[in-house]
């Protein structure tokens, strides 16, 4: 049974090297609507044995302002969904009250026992109300795209210094950068000479993992915030084998 019910737009598989955003759809009120992008590697058309050489697959992503297009995970062709979400103001109000000095929040569970521990008074003085409901409501839809497997939940401070990129294990991963921070994932498997992408803040990525040996999405946690601003909180989750 389907989660959402309302379809959201789709779009082809584009060919390009990087991710061409599409410009937004408003709608009657004059407010942004979807956005899109995939990304696909190598281009449809290699000249020389030099380029075919040189050329490795990329991830192709797909990304939308509407929380439908995580049934875009059904979609073999598609290693990460993006869903942009915008959050109300009340939210970054909400984050000044948090500290990066707040312990790491480490969950192992089904869907309802995190929703218990997440009302626990030792879990609520150490994290803004707004993140520990968001939290549960994520952890939520998350079990309901995976059956209610168990799940491997982190929520923490970003790194002290720059992460390195990885691959997510052969499960599905959701990370989300609360405040002024996103993750970043890049275009290539190589991070060296690929582009490199930034999420925005509050934007829930769900990454396929990768079987060994197998091409995937790299991707990593921003260590750094522009300006100088006070990072957020980064949440982390992931599958957990039966």
């Amino acid at each position: 049974m389907p989660i959402f019910t309302q379809p959201h737009p789709t779009a082809e598989i584009s060919r390009f090297p990087s991710p061409k955003p599409e410009s937004p759809v408003f709608n009657d009120q004059g407010r942004p609507g979807a956005m899109l992008f995939m990304e696909s590697w190598p281009a449809p058309k290699i000249d020389t044995p030099e380029d075919a050489a040189l050329a490795c697959p990329a991830p192709h992503v797909v990304a939308c302002a509407h929380a439908a297009v995580v049934m875009d995970l059904q979609r073999p062709d598609v290693d990460m969904v993006v869903w942009g979400r915008r959050v109300p103001m009340a939210w970054e109000i909400s984050l000044t009250e948090w500290s990066s000095s707040s312990s790491p929040l480490t969950l192992f569970g089904t869907p309802s026992e995190i929703a218990d521990c997440l009302a626990t008074p030792a879990v609520r003085q150490d994290w803004p109300p707004v993140i520990l409901t968001d939290l549960r409501d994520l952890s939520s839809l998350f079990g309901a795209l995976t059956g209610g497997v168990r799940q491997h939940i982190r929520l923490m401070a970003p790194p002290s210094g720059e992460a390195a990129f990885e691959l997510p294990p052969d499960v599905l991963r959701l990370i989300c950068g609360y405040g002024r921070t996103g993750a970043e994932w890049c275009g290539s498997q190589d991070p060296k000479s690929g582009i490199v992408s930034a999420l925005s803040p509050f934007a829930v990525a769900f990454i396929k993992g990768a079987a060994e040996g197998e091409p995937g999405c790299l991707h990593r946690l921003p260590a750094s915030v522009p300006n100088g601003a006070m990072p957020g909180p980064i949440l982390v989750m992931d599958t957990v084998s039966r």
